[in-house]
């Protein structure tokens, strides 16, 4: 049974749905500005008004994320995602209206733009939720496999991210198999799979599955020989150019460095007025390959923070003073780390850069984790925009997953994505 609509073809039609709103969103900021303003709406005040369609690209831009397959048809993400992205926006808006002023940008008008914009997009991705889910564009999905990965499987073809499928329990219903194996595959198992592949059944394994849908890597339901056949293989065909990285690394820094003065100039201020001296404090934390390296930040615990040796940081750490809380929401504390990055100790994206004294105790405790150490560390990175950090060996196994993931895929793309991420989180307040 072949289905009608694959899910690169979903994202395509998500995608078009997307422009269609924010085309509209635009036309009718225009109209509604005719009407307070005193203009006369027309096809001729639209195209005097052109450069406002500048604002379709971008926000279909800003919604790539709410595309993805482990989001698309969740509407709590959507909805975050299109709350992030207005606010992205709107901060870049402001910027570029100090210079412009208001003759050439009205307040009013952007606020129209991003007003409908948000609104029409969650609206046509309730009515897309709705459409997708039924048939004929339903995925049914059969289960190879038993035990805890066909457990696993299970779990994640019914949470939201996959609202489009249904589990059947026979292959003659089925559009897609998921194999959920571990170990060596008998040789009747493979030989069904190549029947049902013949049948024009779609088969993947439950690694690939969890890894396409979440962007994240099942560190506890692969093995070594993933290392071998997905994450070496994988990285070297989708390694993002040093140099185009290095460039970024350099620019960014630069540009942070420059608007952030002002701030890293009060954080200081801010500091010794609560607490004294120092100000900053530095860690060890290993680089690429392992090779150990000194990070300097904004320091935002009280001095004897570590009387009793390193440890991870919990929620509500009475530790943190009242100046430092709000230098961790805002990613402040993070300002001095662009030293590190002009040394070439740190990117400006990767996985979090972590302490030896852990790296040693997660290594044995947490499967593959020491193969986060094959890309340089970053201020920021995939793992850190998707879940909030972290203070326990679950956690770390979590982001573990994130980090693989970006390992696999990096590229300068997906470097810009996460950053572009990065400034929705501090525009939200949530650092930690």
């Amino acid at each position: 049974m072949a289905r009608l609509l694959r899910p690169s073809e979903r994202t395509v039609v998500i995608a078009v749905a997307d422009t269609a709103a924010a085309t509209v969103a635009v036309v009718l900021a225009l109209w509604t500005w005719s009407l307070t303003a005193g203009f006369t709406f027309s096809p001729g005040f639209v195209a005097v008004n052109w450069p406002w369609m500048l604002a379709v690209p971008l926000w279909v831009f800003a919604q790539a994320p709410t595309r993805a397959r482990g989001t698309a048809l969740d509407l709590r993400r959507v909805q975050r995602g299109v709350a992030q992205a207005c606010g992205v926006l709107l901060v870049a808006y402001l910027v570029v209206y100090f210079f412009l002023g208001p003759e050439v940008l009205p307040r009013l008008v952007a606020l129209y733009v991003l007003w409908n914009a948000a609104w029409l997009t969650y609206a046509g991705r309730i009515f897309l939720l709705w459409a997708l889910t039924r048939e004929p564009f339903t995925r049914r999905m059969f289960i190879v496999g038993d035990g805890p990965i066909a457990a696993a499987a299970r779990d994640l073809l019914a949470s939201h991210a996959l609202a489009d499928v249904v589990i059947v329990e026979s292959p003659d219903e089925a559009t897609d198999v998921v194999v959920a194996v571990s170990g060596q595959v008998p040789q009747a198992t493979l030989d069904e799979l190549l029947a049902f592949q013949g049948r024009g059944l779609d088969v993947v394994t439950f690694a690939h599955l969890y890894e396409e849908t979440l962007r994240r890597v099942p560190v506890r339901f692969v093995g070594d020989d993933w290392m071998l056949t997905q994450l070496f293989a994988g990285a070297v065909s989708r390694d993002a150019s040093p140099l185009a990285k290095r460039l970024l690394d350099i620019v960014s820094a630069i540009g942070i460095a420059v608007g952030g003065a002002v701030l890293g100039a009060l954080a200081s201020a801010a500091i010794l007025l609560e607490s004294g001296r120092p100000v900053f404090y530095s860690q060890t934390r290993l680089g690429r390959g392992g090779r150990p390296f000194t990070l300097t930040k904004f320091r935002t615990m009280r001095h004897d923070a570590e009387a009793e040796g390193p440890q991870w940081s919990p929620e509500n750490d009475p530790r943190i003073t009242r100046v430092g809380r709000i230098l961790r929401r805002t990613h402040i504390d993070e300002l001095p780390n662009l030293w590190a990055v002009f040394r070439g100790d740190l990117s400006m994206v990767g996985p979090r850069p972590e302490r030896p004294e852990f790296v040693s105790m997660l290594e044995h405790q947490v499967p593959l984790y020491r193969a986060r150490l094959t890309v340089a560390p970053g201020i920021t990175g995939w793992a850190q925009v998707k879940t909030p950090y972290g203070d326990s060996v679950d956690d770390a196994t979590r982001k573990l997953e994130y980090d693989l993931y970006y390992v696999r895929h990096q590229s300068f793309w997906f470097d810009l994505n996460i950053i572009f991420r990065t400034v929705g989180r501090m525009v939200g307040w949530k650092g930690r």
